[in-house]
Parts: C-alpha cells; structure tokens; sequence
C-alpha cells in the first residue's frame, strides 16, 4: 500500500504543477480541469487500494493454519469488479474442501462478494438512485467514468432491489399527539408497453403546514406510493401507519383530500373520524367549465353557490347555464360539470366550514414526485417497471439516500444468501500478515517525511 500511495502523490504532485503552471501563465487553464485531474487520481488511487485490499485477505486466508487443514488449493485466477472507482481486476485462490466436494474462493467469501456478483453493492445502490431521476441509457452513460453500463443493466438492478414496502423508513420512537391529520391523494397516468395506461396511486399524511421563512412546508409528512389491484390494501398501510405514530384517541379529525375518485373516496371507510374534502384545482377546473360561455351574472351566481355554500343557488345557476345554452355539445360539458360538483358537495361543504380544513396540494406533488420520471417524458413503461419507480420515489422523498438503498441491497441478498461456513483465520496469521504490509510504512514515503507539509502530504500521513 506504501508504494501504491507514494507513486499516487508522485504522479498528481507533477500534473498539479503543470496545469498549476499554465493556470499562471493565462493558457485557458481552469479549476474545473483541476478537479477533474484529482477526480481521475482518486479513482485510480481507490482501484489500486480495493485491488490491495482483496488479495491482501487472499494472502492472508493462504498463510492460515487453519486454512492449510481444511482447503486446497486449486488454482488463483483474475476477476473483474465493477465498483464507484471503475473496474477492479483482482486475483484470487480457488479453493476445495479436504472434507467434502465443496469449492469455494474463501477470500470473496470473506468479502461478501457472491459468486456470480460482478458490481459492487454501493454501485448498485448508486445505479438505482440515479435512475429514480435519469432514462436507464443516460445513468449507464454517466454513473462512472471510463465503465460502459448498459440500460439494460442498469434496469436490472432496479429489478434486484424489488418491491420496496412504503413502510421502509417508518421507524417509530414514540407516538405522537395531534388534533387533525391530513392525508392527500391522487394518481399518475403513465404510458405502458402495450399501449394501454397504468395509474400508480400517491397517498402522503401530515399534520399540516407550517411557516419557515418565505416557505410553506407540510409537517412530518410521509409518502405512499405503488401500483395497486385494490385500493383497500393501500389504505389498510395508511391505516397501520397512522396507528404506529400517532395516538388515535387523541385524534379529533382526519381529513382526506382529493379529486373525488372513487378510489379515494373509499378510504373514509377505513380512516376513523375522516372527513373528506374536494381538492379546490378541480372545483375551479369544473365551474369553469360549466360557466365558460354563461352570462357573467350566472357565472357570479354560481360562484357564490360554491363558495357560500347554497346548493340551491347552484342549482338556480346550473338550471339557468343548461337553459340558456343552445349548443348540445356545450349543454352536455354543463350536465358534466353538474354532476361531479352535486357528487362531491360533502367535501366542497367541508372545506369552507371547517376551520381546520386546508387546500388540497395533490397535483404539485404527483407532478414532483411521480410525474417529473414516469409520464412526463415519452417513454413506455412496463407494470413491474411503474410500481417499482413510484416505490422508489416515494422511498426517495421519504428520506431515503444511496446508504439506504445499499442496505435494501445487502438485506436483500442476506435473504438469498445460502448457508455459508466462514473459513476461521487465527489472529496470529492476521497479526504477522498485516504487520509486514504496514510495517514503517511513513519511512518509505519520503515526500511524506521531509520537505514542507500541504493539505496533501498531511490527509496521506493519516491514512498511512
């Protein structure tokens, strides 16, 4: 490790100081292309020091007494790791049980790398959180300088991790205590394969908004999302989730808003004390459909029924709009209209005269959320593919980050892992093995020892 580093400081000290020097000398030289040396020395310098890491375990599994007594040698042979760095190539002893027909390469083993593995688990994790924002072709384009990844590949890994549950990142510490909850609905249209639409369903709670700075932020809120056969299986999680963190008793009111789908509608049948309340963007979308071509003393009337309430000044107004209408086609845009505003009058009742109630934000956030990667793009997704990505999204603005997903990875695999036996290595072989690799390694980095000391030699003393 002591030659691999020095030659690293070695090499980026003399480029440094050529592009430092032509920076000086105004040659069109900038910081970005200095960022970009460095970038391609830590990479290189992380491929030196996995590749040390590897076949130093596979030295020292070699020099164990243990080992001598239970494993072979077969043979050692060169392998390839697709990693954050780039590709490693690495060697390794291949190895068969004195005891059994077993054959293993003990030093992956020891490693966790599985023997069909070709990518690093953080790289997976990495690969899947570029593609909750990015095409696959683009992610395998950018994911890692100098490894050619396929879309295909990157498909894959998404594939691997599965199904991600909604409850993944719920870690209760205590329940809270609430007057109201609010929970919001709606869905996305996403194109499928087979040119038919697939509609995966976001569902978010919170305690309502509060004010930090100029901005408006939902309270502790938490997103569901997923592609579901049957809406009662969504709502049963909302209602797990809401009996995990929150002390139903002390729960005054739930409200629930949305577009008035029938999907969302149902779910006052599993949330206790809910109410329901029409997302206001629809209210307006349909009054201005009933009222595009009225006389502007309708319009004004049929407002004021909405807004008051008055059913029966809505249905003056509607009465007087259908009547007055002479076009069939507009007449049956007007009945329409009627009919979604008489099927959702609770929730347009609700809104204005409930001072808890609040608008509904619903179409924002399935635009941010699920639209921004799934339908606003021309793109044709699989059913798998539309479940798994709204999944991911909602696990993403859940909180989630690469260090969660590798752990998804790693779990995931735990599950698939086969019973495996450790080979034991005695401390003895690990102390004298290890003591050889690190033994006085700051006296054979002079640059280290001697000279004036930078930002550089000091990071590299403290590996060292």
């Amino acid at each position: 490790m002591d030659n691999i580093i020095q030659q690293f400081e070695e090499n980026i000290s003399i480029e440094l100081e050529k592009i430092l020097k032509e920076v000086l000398l105004d040659s069109g030289r900038d910081i970005s292309e200095v960022i970009n040396l460095i970038k391609s020395n830590l990479d290189e310098l992380g491929r030196k020091l996995s590749k040390w890491v590897i076949e130093t375990v596979d030295e020292t599994i070699k020099e164990s007494t243990k080992r001598k007594k239970e494993w072979k040698i077969v043979k050692k042979k060169q392998r390839k790791l697709m990693t954050k760095f780039g590709e490693v190539k690495y060697k390794r002893r291949y190895y068969r049980s004195k005891s059994s027909d077993k054959y293993k390469y003990l030093a992956e083993e020891r490693l966790g790398i599985k023997k069909y593995q070709r990518m690093d688990s953080s790289l997976e994790a990495e690969l899947v959180d570029l593609a909750s924002e990015n095409a696959y072709n683009k992610v395998g384009k950018e994911a890692v300088d100098d490894l050619e990844i396929s879309d295909q590949t990157v498909m894959n890994k998404v594939r691997k991790l599965g199904q991600i549950e909604n409850n993944e990142l719920n870690e209760v510490t205590e329940k809270r205590e609430v007057n109201c909850l609010y929970i919001e609905a709606d869905e996305d249209h996403v194109a499928l394969q087979n040119g038919k639409k697939s509609m995966p369903r976001l569902v978010y709670i919170h305690e309502g908004i509060s004010e930090v700075g100029d901005k408006r932020e939902l309270k502790n809120k938490y997103y569901f999302s997923g592609v579901y056969k049957d809406s009662e299986e969504l709502w049963l999680e909302v209602l797990d989730y809401i009996d995990e963190n929150y002390k139903l008793e002390k729960v005054e009111k739930i409200f629930l808003l949305g577009d008035g789908a029938p999907w969302i509608k149902s779910g006052l049948k599993w949330l206790p004390k809910s109410k329901y309340i029409l997302d206001r963007y629809h209210l307006i979308k349909y009054f201005r459909r009933a009222s595009r071509y009225g006389r502007k003393e309708v319009k004004e009337k049929l407002w004021s029924g909405l807004e008051e309430p008055d059913q029966e000044l809505v249905k003056e107004a509607f009465s007087e709009l259908i009547s007055n209408e002479e076009n069939e086609k507009r007449k049956n845009l007007i009945r329409k209209s009627r009919h979604y505003i008489y099927n959702n009058w609770d929730g347009i009742v609700n809104y204005t005269q409930d001072k808890d109630a609040i608008g509904c934000s619903a179409e924002g956030h399935i635009s941010h959320i699920l639209a921004d990667r799934l339908s606003s793009r021309p793109m044709a997704w699989s059913k798998t593919g539309v479940d798994q990505m709204s999944r991911l999204q909602a696990f993403k603005f859940n909180g989630g980050n690469k260090e969660k997903l590798k752990e998804l990875f790693l779990r995931k695999e735990e599950k698939i892992k086969k019973e495996e036996t450790l080979t034991e290595i005695e401390s003895k072989t690990i102390n004298s093995k290890l003591k050889k690799k690190f033994a006085q390694p700051k006296k054979n980095i002079p640059s280290i020892n001697i000279g004036k000391r930078t930002g550089l030699t000091r990071a590299l003393k403290a590996i060292v």
